[in-house]
């Protein structure tokens, strides 16, 4: 197979044919020695032959830190909403926080390509998700699997149904770059360290250049070498990716294969993401993508066309809610000869269906401090418990109350003397919660 037509389900079909055929081979077996002399012969570097590496004995300049800037500063009024590149995909839950790096996992053929040239659409030309709205801001996807050709065929299929106006907005704030055929990746080992490489300046210099707010890289596994269940290789590929994020303040999305073990699975869960769990770790937010799962496609009555139907899970986000869903229609066109996909609503469930635990703990809260006048820290703690009001444990309840404050839905405001007297609040009381 030639490099430029890799392709990564061939590559497992091979490999397992190979295994099958192992003991009964009579021909001449290559080892990992016979390996490496055919690569040198084509041109190919160990790690520790590359002439510009770093010396190793050379002492790195950190300098000294600056305590008088690291002095912590509360602010009485709270503090802003986080700002995300992507829309609400539930209530209170949205995709890509900026100045973060985030992942999109899925298998292989789910649809993260498609996914993510749809969304990049829809935030560079500024049009809604469905019905939640998307600032307009410029994008730039890096793509190590397509040709140019693909992507634009990808593209076109995401905006064929748009008008004009939408479509030259896209154009205007969007960039697909493919990087086939390119050493695209952005670690290498040198010796038994893994650093960076140029890519990631180069990334960086094209976000400059392009003003890019929003950064798609597609996809983990094709931008890193060495060991993915390594934790040194994920560090590294992530420090990169922090990198970007640093020098851009851009909402740094990467997408990544989810492992082989999940290829049946009915949720999104910790350790989605193939490879070490320090992929995950360091990211703020994971957004998983699977085929609708059997029991919801039968409550919706999709189990017929369930193939048709996908469903986002995020079992990991920083600024919000994590464990919510959203789903995706896939939608083929024609012209295009490949599909693109759009936001779905299930049809047909029960609210106890639609709303997961953590949906309904929170209307409860916002219910309640909505109704209530002077709703305190404590008169939550009261109201926690299997036996109170929100049915949930006093940790789930701080929780959500948290996330409810940090994404600006819930505000904290200092309890007066008026307060004290109208509601008859003790003397220590302090805080008090409200509806924003």
């Amino acid at each position: 197979m030639k490099p430029c037509e890799y392709d990564e389900a061939e590559v497992h079909r091979q490999y397992d044919d190979a295994l099958k055929r192992r003991h009964d081979y009579q021909g001449k077996r290559y080892r990992i020695g016979s390996i490496i002399q055919l690569a040198q012969q084509g041109g190919y570097k160990l790690p520790w032959q590359h002439s510009e590496l770093d010396n190793p004995n050379e002492q790195v300049n950190v300098p000294a830190f600056d305590l008088s800037l690291s002095r912590p500063i509360y602010h009485p009024s709270g503090m802003p909403a986080r700002e995300f590149a992507g829309p609400e995909i539930t209530k209170g839950v949205r995709l890509f926080p900026m100045e973060a790096a985030s992942i999109v996992v899925a298998l292989g053929g789910v649809g993260k390509t498609t996914f993510i040239t749809k969304m990049a659409a829809h935030i560079a030309s500024g049009k809604p998700w469905g019905s939640a709205p998307i600032q307009q801001r410029n994008v730039l996807i890096f793509n190590v699997e397509e040709t140019q050709g693909e992507l634009n065929r990808k593209y076109g299929a995401a905006v064929h149904k748009w008008d004009v106006e939408d479509r030259n907005q896209a154009e205007a704030h969007l960039r697909q770059i493919s990087c086939l055929g390119l050493d695209a990746r952005m670690t290498r080992f040198v010796e038994r360290q893994v650093d960076g490489t140029q890519l990631t300046d180069r990334i960086i210099e094209a976000a400059h250049e392009f003003n890019a707010e929003v950064i798609f890289i597609d996809h983990l596994q094709g931008f890193t070498s060495g060991d993915l269940n390594n934790s040194d290789t994920a560090t590294a590929l992530t420090r990169e990716a922090n990198k970007i994020v640093s020098q851009t303040g851009a909402a740094v999305v990467l997408a990544a294969h989810t492992k082989k073990d999940n290829v049946n699975a009915e949720s999104v869960e910790n350790g989605f993401v193939t490879g070490s769990m320090a992929f995950e770790n360091a990211v703020r937010q994971v957004v998983g993508i699977i085929p609708m799962p059997v029991k919801e496609a039968e409550a919706s009555g999709l189990d017929t066309i369930k193939q048709n139907y996908r469903k986002m899970e995020l079992p990991k986000n920083s600024y919000g809610p994590d464990r919510v869903s959203a789903y995706l229609v896939k939608d083929y066109i024609p012209d295009f000869h490949t599909i693109t996909v759009e936001p779905f609503d299930l049809p047909g469930a029960t609210s106890a269906f639609r709303l997961s635990k953590d949906d309904r703990l929170r209307d409860a809260i916002i219910e309640h401090i909505a109704n209530e006048p002077a709703v305190t820290p404590q008169t939550l703690d009261k109201l926690s418990g299997k036996d109170g009001v929100f049915k949930a444990g006093r940790a789930r309840v701080r929780k959500m109350r948290d996330a409810l404050l940090a994404d600006g839905t819930l505000r904290e405001r200092d309890a007066t003397d008026l307060d004290r007297q109208k509601h008859g609040l003790k003397h220590q009381v302090k805080k008090l919660y409200e509806v924003s």
